[in-house]
């Protein structure tokens, strides 16, 4: 049974004697031969058509020629100029065929390559790897085998990374090697690594200055809470103070109010009881009646205002009474009459109806700080407003005195100062207290007019 190509072939040849039998034709009805071909003749024809077929058959082979020869031109051109570099190598890696590309990459010309080693241009590190990929491929292990090594051009000290493919040829002996040019790749990921260590470090910078300001947030945010546990030790000590301070005077008031109420009232009453039972004694003698009553009637009067007053200390009833306004000017004559000291006091409110609690806490206030005049100011004038505005009640009150330190003020000691940042801090208030060396001090308390309900 006849192949594909032997169909071809014989289709061909076919083709061929039918053309050369037409050409004869026509030339015998050129030469008008009109007669019945004899042996020779036929012969004769024979022949003709062969030496047609032979001219046929060599236009076709001239026509193929020139089709290999163009194609060889240019595989040759592609294959001397392709991008990469080709070389046709044995089993020792011996240089057969190279194109003009691998020649460059290379660094000589292509005649002076052939039969030179190709191991020789891999730099030594790297010659191990290549014999390997060599093996590899010659050994039909594998049909396509690749590695990277570094070359060294003939001539030049500059080495050049490249990527080297061996590819089993259909000759045997011999392998095709392609040779690329990779340090361009190199040098892109050269800049790739470059990049990420500027970038690991711009981010290793960045971090670090977010630790440093974390870092330096942390030392203030612990500054701070060093200062507010000393602020809350201070806070502590100043209301251990208070406390202690406030159980003392509640003993001291106790002890006082037992002592007048023992010593006046119980004296008062106990000389009206003696004079009752002189009366009673003396009743005979109307004459001394009358006096012995007015007597009586003295001591009596006496103990009412002693009473008045010890009732008055505890808590004035004119407050309750009479408002805010007229005990704070009560309170200010009566500080003036015992001490000596000039008390002035200015109140303008917008109603006169002050809530029970703001009421007693700014009586209060004023009453500790002209008891602080007196203890530590040494002035010889107060001066005190009362007045309603911007939705607050402020106190004010200055002194001529020496003038309160900075030491004075702070200190937990200051019970007087303490108590007064209390009563300000239970209704909202504040408090800001200056002093002047030699010019006296100002206080100034304020409390807002609408109170929480409780």
């Amino acid at each position: 049974m006849l192949t594909t190509k032997e169909k071809i072939q014989a289709a061909e040849t076919v083709e061929l004697r039918r053309m050369a039998e037409e050409l004869t034709q026509l030339r015998k009805q050129e030469m008008s031969l009109s007669l019945p071909l004899d042996a020779e003749q036929r012969h004769l024809h024979e022949l003709q058509v062969y030496q047609i077929e032979l001219e046929l058959q060599n236009a076709e082979l001239s026509q193929s020629r020139d089709e290999v020869e163009l194609l060889l031109e240019n595989y040759t051109e592609l294959y001397d100029f392709a991008p990469v570099g080709y070389c046709t190598l044995d089993k020792d890696g011996t240089i057969k065929r190279v194109n003009l590309t691998g020649a460059t990459l290379l660094g000589d010309h292509r005649l002076r390559l052939i039969s030179r080693n190709f191991s020789v241009f891999v730099a030594d590190e790297d010659r191990p790897i290549f014999k390997e990929m060599l093996q590899l491929v010659f050994n039909g292990e594998q049909k396509k085998s690749l590695c990277e090594v570094t070359i060294y051009p003939q001539g030049l000290r500059s080495p050049t990374p490249v990527k080297i493919v061996a590819m089993a040829s259909s000759t045997s002996g011999e392998c095709l090697v392609v040779v690329i040019d990779i340090s361009e790749r190199k040098r892109l990921e050269s800049e790739i690594l470059i990049a990420n260590d500027e970038l690991k470090l711009r981010r290793a910078q960045e971090q670090a200055a977010e630790l440093l300001t974390l870092n330096r947030q942390l030392t203030q945010e612990i500054e701070t809470r060093k200062k507010l546990e000393e602020t809350l030790r201070d806070s502590q000590l100043r209301l251990r103070n208070l406390s202690a301070n406030l159980q003392f005077i509640r003993e001291e008031e106790r002890k006082a109010i037992a002592r007048e109420i023992h010593d006046e009232l119980g004296q008062l009453l106990a000389a009206i009881q003696m004079g009752v039972s002189l009366l009673a004694d003396d009743y005979v003698d109307h004459r001394h009646l009358v006096s012995k009553i007015h007597e009586m009637d003295g001591l009596i009067g006496e103990g009412i205002r002693t009473v008045q007053r010890i009732a008055s200390e505890l808590r004035p009833a004119m407050l309750d009474v009479l408002g805010l306004a007229d005990a704070l000017e009560w309170q200010a004559q009566d500080f003036q009459k015992r001490t000596g000291i000039s008390c002035k006091i200015t109140v303008l409110l917008l109603k006169r109806e002050v809530k029970p609690a703001v009421a007693i806490a700014l009586y209060r206030i004023f009453q500790e700080a002209l008891t602080n005049v007196l203890r530590h100011s040494s002035g010889k004038t107060v001066t005190a407003r009362l007045v309603e505005r911007h939705r607050n009640y402020s106190l004010t009150l200055a002194d001529d005195g020496k003038g309160i330190t900075s030491a004075e003020i702070a200190s937990p000691f200051s019970i007087g100062l303490i108590g007064i940042r209390e009563r300000l801090f239970i209704l909202g208030g504040r408090m800001k207290i200056c002093g002047y060396p030699g010019k006296g001090t100002i206080l100034s308390a304020t409390i807002p007019v609408k109170q929480k309900e409780p």
